[in-house]
C-alpha cells in the first residue's frame, strides 16, 4: 500500500473517532425512522480512541517539525486536524492553490510512511494489540524523563 493511502486510512479513522467522541459527549442526534439502521459498528473503548487521536496528532506534528516545513505543519494543523473545507483552508495556510496541493501530497506521503513505521497503521492492529507499542513508548518515555 502506498504511503498516501496509508495516511488516508489513518485520517479517516481519526475523523470518525473524533466525531464519535464528540457525539458521546452529550450530543443527541435525531433518528430518521424511514432510513434503515446501519447495524452494529465496532468502536474501541473511549480511552483507546482518545489515545489514537492523540497519537495521530502527535506523530503528525513530530514528523513535520522540520524548520523548512513550517508551512506543511500549518497545513496539517489547519486542514487535516479540524477538517476544514479545501477552499477555506487555502487562504488560512497563506499559499497559492498550487503550492497548497503540492504540500498536501507531501504531507500525505510523509505522514503515511511515518504512521506505518510507528504502528498507527493498520488501525485494526493498533486497537487489537494487547501490547500497544505507541502507548508503551509514551509511558516509557515519560518515565525516563521524570527520573522514575
Amino acid at each position: 500500500m502506498k504511503a498516501a493511502e496509508i495516511f488516508e486510512v489513518c485520517h479517516a479513522r481519526y475523523r470518525n473517532l473524533r466525531e464519535w467522541l464528540a457525539d458521546a459527549n452529550g450530543s443527541v442526534r435525531s433518528l430518521d425512522l424511514d432510513k434503515p439502521s446501519e447495524g452494529y459498528q465496532w468502536r474501541p473503548d473511549r480511552a483507546r480512541a482518545c489515545e489514537y487521536i492523540a497519537d495521530f496528532e502527535r506523530i503528525g506534528r513530530q514528523a513535520l517539525r522540520r524548520p523548512e516545513w513550517k508551512g506543511r505543519l500549518k497545513l496539517f494543523n489547519i486542514y487535516f486536524l479540524p477538517s476544514i473545507e479545501y477552499r477555506r483552508a487555502i487562504p488560512l495556510v497563506g499559499v497559492s492553490e498550487g503550492i497548497f496541493d503540492y504540500w498536501y501530497q507531501q504531507v500525505k506521503r510523509t505522514l503515511g510512511a511515518e504512521f506505518s513505521r510507528t504502528g498507527l497503521y493498520p488501525p485494526w492492529q493498533y486497537f487489537h494489540s494487547s501490547n500497544h507499542k505507541l502507548g508503551t513508548w509514551c509511558r516509557n518515555d515519560m518515565t525516563s524523563r521524570s527520573g522514575l
